[in-house]
């Protein structure tokens, strides 16, 4: 057995109403947070302690259309269930198939934290299959009023511990999370 046990961790933003993007898939209004000089709201520690991304199929596309692909040092899997190709970056492998069996496979098989970043659809199956730890949830001073929820009908009650919060000057509040283990 490892003494470093990893976990899958929900790294995310929403608004406060609970979306994560418009319903046509844009993230416009987190736009105004990018690039801020004065803080990456811990971001780069974040991204230094995880060593694999995993990611839906949309956000993979929507990702792309950011420019350079910004994952290459880490290996990333997209899940798909389409035949259609998609343009594959560096380190990018695609997985289809019986999500829960994959990412229990992968924590057994990594000595390193798991970024799960979403969408929707993707962490609705995590949360199915017991398998999201921590999260770490950016709630964003705006008010969409309909979107991609984060937490898409997932169909059962999970409790959660409340760990660190911080409060930024631009507006942002990031909260994590730790799911408490189900009783059996």
């Amino acid at each position: 057995m490892k003494e470093n046990n990893p976990g899958i961790k929900l790294y995310i933003a929403c608004s406060l109403d609970g979306f994560i993007a418009r319903k046509d898939g844009s993230i416009d209004w987190l736009t105004e947070y990018d690039n801020n000089s004065q803080t990456d709201y811990g971001y780069s520690d974040f991204y230094a302690s995880i060593g694999r991304v995993l990611m839906g199929r949309k956000t993979y596309e929507q990702v792309l259309g950011f420019g350079d692909w910004p994952y290459a040092e880490k290996k990333t899997y997209v899940f798909t269930g389409q035949n259609k190709p998609l343009r594959r970056e560096k380190n990018v492998e695609f997985v289809s198939g019986d999500i829960g069996e994959f990412a229990r496979r992968l924590k057994e098989n990594t000595d390193e934290d798991i970024w799960l970043m979403g969408g929707s659809q993707l962490i609705k199956a995590f949360f199915e299959e017991d398998l999201i730890e921590d999260m770490i949830i950016f709630i964003v001073p705006i008010i969409l009023g309909d979107g991609i929820p984060l937490f898409d009908r997932i169909g059962k009650e999970i409790r959660l511990t409340t760990g660190k919060v911080e409060k930024y000057e631009i507006g942002l509040v990031k909260v994590e999370y730790q799911v408490k283990k189900r009783q059996s």
